[in-house]
């Protein structure tokens, strides 16, 4: 379902690639501006901050009993400390040839809003003591924000189909899976999606889909002669009077939107819409409060079904 021609999607790739450093700064600048007025890991755990007192209740380790604080207090009372273990969030942004699109000059490529979101969660979740890692050759992990770039480069090698590479993705137990891209390969294809993404969800991991995009997948806005091309820039379809054919198209691209939205639920994932004529960070928002929302109510590597809410994202469109 190629909208018009892809022109060049390996030259777009390496432009997006040249272009590194200023999405990496426009990344951290999103999750900086986000950050604010966000809470760290904030669980009870293992680790050494202190994080507050709560009455002793019957059964509690009495060496978690704080006896200073209670010797002011008629009351008994436990130190908590706050969790600090590391959880592992696997990104992969699927850069396919279909990403390097957009139906106007003003609006970006799906792949560099896709790349952008990517970067800037990865920020959030290091800088909240997380361990980020993508599906590139060497399965690249890091747990620190000074090597977001070295994240960055592994996540433009990592595969951009799902249909094909999905089965090879192996997480590890109970971490979390974070998919972003367009999913066009589903439209034609005979493989489910459903299929694709229960495969990722396997060892119980926790995750989510973020369907990225363009709005003129939502709304075209063409008319008169319209010719479609596919990824290769092979000319699939000539329509004389594309009015005639809105409608249809309308429905096909629910039906696929749709097709997106029941995979993530039958694997109890989250699933976001973004559309790149509108601001990255609605979407970055809801992404990393489902995460820290997750390990609060299940900790470190839990799993339960994900809150769809923010103006219900996996609503029909």
């Amino acid at each position: 379902m190629a909208l018009a021609a892809v022109h060049d999607h390996v030259a777009a790739a390496r432009a997006l690639a040249a272009r590194l450093p200023q999405l990496i700064d426009e990344s951290r600048r999103m999750a900086i501006s986000l950050r604010s007025g966000l809470h760290g890991n904030r669980k009870v755990g293992p680790g050494s901050d202190f994080w507050q007192f709560r009455p002793y209740i019957t059964g509690d380790p009495t060496n978690q009993i704080d006896w200073r604080r209670s010797a002011r207090s008629d009351h008994t009372f436990i130190r908590q400390t706050e969790w600090q273990a590391s959880h592992n969030y696997w990104l992969w942004p699927v850069l396919s040839p279909s990403m390097y699109w957009s139906s106007a000059r003003d609006i970006p490529f799906k792949a560099e809003r896709t790349l952008v979101i990517s970067i800037a969660l990865a920020d959030l979740l290091l800088r909240n003591g997380e361990t980020v890692g993508t599906f590139d050759a060497e399965r690249t992990r890091i747990t620190s924000a000074e090597h977001l770039e070295k994240l960055a480069h592994a996540m433009l090698a990592s595969p951009g189909n799902i249909t094909d590479h999905a089965g090879s993705m192996h997480a590890g137990r109970k971490h979390s899976v974070l998919v972003l891209g367009d999913f066009l390969e589903f439209v034609d294809s005979k493989q489910s999606p459903v299929r694709a993404i229960k495969t990722l969800g396997q060892y119980q991991n926790d995750g989510a889909l973020v369907h990225v995009l363009d709005p003129a997948e939502i709304e075209p806005p063409f008319t008169g002669r319209v010719n479609f091309m596919d990824t290769d820039d092979q000319m699939i379809y000539r329509s004389e009077r594309f009015e005639d054919l809105r409608e249809g198209f309308r429905q096909r691209a629910k039906t696929w939107r749709a097709d997106i939205r029941d995979a993530a639920r039958e694997n109890d994932w989250l699933c976001d819409q973004h559309v790149t004529s509108e601001s990255a960070s609605p979407t970055l928002l809801a992404l990393y409060q489902h995460l820290s929302e997750r390990q609060s109510q299940s900790g470190s590597n839990g799993r339960g079904r994900p809150a769809m809410n923010r103006n219900s994202p996996t609503r029909p469109r």
